[in-house]
């Protein structure tokens, strides 16, 4: 099986005056040897007529698949165009085999949403999972 990363943007309607809200829904599949592929999120939504670019990645929520859980303790980093890791290390052993988890963004110790300038690109590691999958949410603010 080829692993594959694909993805949703929907924009959140808010009141009047107050920060845009989105969220973008990644549904990350393994290949048969449990890697995921690293993959650039915003090309996923290029095709739409709204950018990431200049939002902030506020949070992110990992939900296993019931049927194909990855490995549990397996690892998430969301890098920048720079190679800095937006979690800040929170991403060590984030992704559960069978809970639900939810970070907020930032390095360990903090909170800090973060700018995004360039492209963002998601990685997973330490799964062993054939095919296994997860669902990534990346929520994202202020356009």
């Amino acid at each position: 099986m080829a692993g594959n990363i694909t993805g949703v943007l929907n924009r959140i309607q808010t009141r009047q005056g107050r920060p845009g809200v989105a969220e973008m829904v990644l549904t990350c599949t393994a290949h048969t040897d449990g890697s995921y592929p690293v993959t650039v999120i915003n090309t996923l939504v290029k095709s739409s007529s709204f950018d990431i670019q200049g939002l902030k990645l506020y949070s992110v929520k990992s939900i296993p698949d019931a049927t194909k859980p990855p490995t549990d303790a397996s690892d998430l980093t969301i890098l920048d165009e720079y190679g800095i890791d937006l979690l800040g290390g929170k991403g060590a052993d984030f992704i559960k085999a069978a809970s639900k988890t939810w970070t907020l963004v930032g390095p360990v110790g903090y909170n800090a949403p973060a700018l995004i300038t360039g492209d963002v690109t998601v990685n997973i590691t330490n799964n062993n999972g054939d095919g296994a999958i997860v669902t990534l949410v990346l929520e994202l603010t202020g356009d």
